[in-house]
Order: C-alpha cells, then sequence, then structure tokens
C-alpha cells in the first residue's frame, strides 16, 4: 500500500505541469506532520508519527476532487497518540494508508460533497488532547454531504455508510450561526446505529454546541456535548469544556477546563469490564482536566511556557488525581514550524511515585 500511494503521489508530482499546459485540473497539496521522542527516565525511549496528507484537484470553480493518506503511529502495535505516546522506536517504519476521498460540487443551490467524510466535534485546543474532541471522536462514513449558507448562518446535513461494520450508518447536521464579526455558534447533531437492529439497542445519539468569541485581548471558546448511549437503559453522558486565552503584549495566558458528567458511571463501567481499555463513552483519557499555562514570547522566533494541570481519571472514583507541571520551551523557525521542547513532572495526589518525562515534538503544516 505504502508504495502504492507513494507511486500515485509521485505521478501526480510529475504530472501537474503537464496538466496545466493542457489546461487540466490543477493540483494542490496539504497537510501536517507532527513527531516526536521522550524518555520516562526508566531506561526506555518512545517515538510518536503522525502524518496527514491532501491532494486536491480543481477541475473548475464548481468541482473539485480530494484524495487523502495518512501515516499514524497511533496504529502501530504499541501505540503511540501525540504527543508523549508510547509508540516503540522500532515500529517508527509505518505504512502510508489509505485515509478517504471525495468530490465537491458547488452549486447556486448549494455545496454537494459524495465519498468518505470525516465529522469531529468539540475539538480540543489544549495541547495534550490537541487531536481529540469532547463531543465525538474523529468520525468517517461513506455518503453524502449537503451545504448551504450565507454570511449568517450555514446549514449542513450528511448520511452515510459508518466505518464500523456491514450495518451502521450516521445521520449528521450542523448549523453554523456567525454573530458579527468576532463571535460564531455552532450547533451539532446526529445519529449512529446499526440499522438492521433496533434504535434503543443499538444507536447512540449526540447534540451539541460551540461557542467562539474574541473581546479584545480575551478570545474564548466554549463546548458542551450530551450522549444518549445505546443499550436498554438508554444511559446519558453530558461534556463540558471552557477553553479561554489571553494575550497582553509578550505575555499570555491559556486554559482548558474539561468535565465529563457520567451519572450513570457508564465510563468507569466500560473501562473495568473491558480490563483496561478505554472506551468510546469518554472520548478522552480524562473526566476532568483543569490546565492553565502562563507564556512570554521572549522573541518573534522563541518562547516560553509552564503548563499547570490536575487530571482526573474518574470522578466517581477517589485516589486517582495527578497533578503535572510542563515546562516547555517553543522554536518558531518560520511560519508554520514549531519546535517544542518539554520537560515533566507528573505527581500523583495518592500514595506513588512521581513520573518524570523529557521530549521534543515537532509541527509542520503545510
Amino acid at each position: 500500500m505504502r508504495r502504492l500511494l507513494v507511486s500515485l503521489l509521485g505521478a501526480a508530482l510529475l504530472a501537474a505541469p503537464a496538466m496545466a499546459e493542457d489546461e487540466g485540473p490543477s493540483v494542490s497539496f496539504s497537510g501536517m506532520l507532527d513527531a516526536d521522542v521522550w524518555t520516562d527516565f526508566t531506561g526506555k525511549f518512545y517515538t510518536n508519527s503522525e502524518l496527514d496528507l491532501g491532494m486536491t484537484a480543481k477541475f473548475n470553480d464548481a468541482v473539485s476532487a480530494h484524495v487523502y493518506a495518512t501515516v499514524n503511529s497511533m496504529y502501530a502495535p504499541s501505540g503511540g497518540r501525540i504527543p508523549a505516546g508510547t509508540a516503540a522506536p522500532n515500529e517508527r517504519w509505518i505504512d502510508f494508508a489509505f485515509d478517504g476521498f471525495d468530490i465537491e460540487y458547488a452549486t447556486k443551490f448549494g455545496t454537494f460533497t459524495a465519498g468518505d467524510l470525516v465529522y469531529q466535534f468539540g475539538k480540543f485546543n489544549y495541547y495534550f488532547y490537541k487531536r481529540l474532541s469532547m463531543i465525538t471522536p474523529e468520525s468517517f462514513t461513506r455518503g453524502l454531504k449537503y451545504s448551504l449558507g450565507n454570511d449568517m448562518i450555514t446549514q449542513t446535513l450528511s448520511l452515510g455508510v459508518a466505518d464500523a461494520n456491514y450495518g451502521t450508518g450516521d445521520v449528521v447536521g450542523t448549523t453554523l450561526l456567525s454573530l458579527g464579526e468576532d463571535q460564531s455558534v455552532e450547533a451539532y447533531y446526529g445519529v449512529r446505529g446499526d440499522v438492521s437492529l433496533d434504535f434503543k439497542s443499538a444507536a447512540d445519539v449526540f447534540v451539541g454546541a460551540e461557542y467562539k468569541g474574541a473581546f479584545g485581548p480575551l478570545s474564548v471558546k466554549a463546548d458542551v456535548g450530551y450522549k444518549s448511549l445505546m443499550g436498554e437503559d438508554r444511559s446519558s453522558t453530558v461534556a463540558l469544556l471552557l477553553e479561554p486565552t489571553l494575550a497582553l503584549g509578550k505575555f499570555s495566558i491559556a486554559a482548558s477546563v474539561y468535565a465529563f458528567v457520567d451519572p450513570d458511571s457508564t465510563n468507569y463501567k466500560s473501562f473495568m469490564d473491558t480490563t483496561g481499555v478505554l472506551s468510546s463513552t469518554n472520548p478522552v483519557d480524562d473526566e476532568m482536566v483543569i490546565y492553565v499555562e502562563p507564556g512570554v514570547s521572549v522573541t518573534d522566533n522563541f518562547g516560553i511556557g509552564l503548563p499547570l494541570e490536575l487530571h482526573d481519571d474518574f470522578l466517581a472514583t477517589e485516589d486517582d488525581m495527578e497533578f503535572w507541571a510542563v515546562p516547555t520551551f517553543y522554536i518558531y523557525p518560520t511560519d508554520k514550524v514549531q519546535w517544542w521542547i518539554w520537560g515533566s513532572l507528573v505527581q500523583p495526589l495518592y500514595d506513588a511515585d512521581p513520573f518524570w518525562g523529557l521530549g521534543s515534538e515537532i509541527i509542520v503544516n503545510f
């Protein structure tokens, strides 16, 4: 698969100039690379990687096609989510994987997209969960999406076949309201379920909303998400996220407060029933996180931050809270390139030894 994808991408690059001469589709590439290496001072080292690569072929102002490929050490045998995952260095040579395609057609009646659709609602700004989200995890479905909007309101609706099993489908909608230049509210809602079974025992329902606003030096993002989970008892969960950022000259403070309200303890029960494998009930590792990072930009290319954090795995249990301190140097060689160098102290707030770490992470967007 890796050789095939590399050959196809190479052929596309070689063909692009000829296409331009023949007035064929214009071809462009975009993507993101995130890679790290770190040690826990026990004699072990870890390397984690993620590469997302997209190719766009624009045929005219109305029609374009997209192809996506990915490399992600999270799917290696030892796993390795960015940042500070536990992927083994000998698993660094992982294959490219086909990650989807779509065709987009823009008309005066709206935009139609057919192919592999991705939705992920309630994404974190918080660095440790920057690839994760608190309303729905990154979810894939092959189907059709319709979008219609203007400067004030945009509505989308999609339906398709989910990449879960033979019988699971998705119906997802979003409504975006622009409340002026610096304010917006977006609502999310959807159902994922097995069409061969009854709704009560085989379908999850989610509803959520996200607010974004800026008030001078203060910017705020706030999310709320509700889930009604499949099962005879139809248990429910609520996720809350608040992420303000204050920038005053060279000084800044970023914060994240996350809480996962689980009145039926479905997340804890599922975690215990699967012998330690975190279920999808809670898309992240903690049921409560408080993160505050004061920082200073020393120059345009160098900054320093001190993340201070409180983590709680399960709100329904005791003796599982931890305090984290993660001093970080931020280096910006140029636009869209970042190099983070960090050390970490994880101090359990119960009878356990502290945990130390030291690592480096490079992030490139193009």
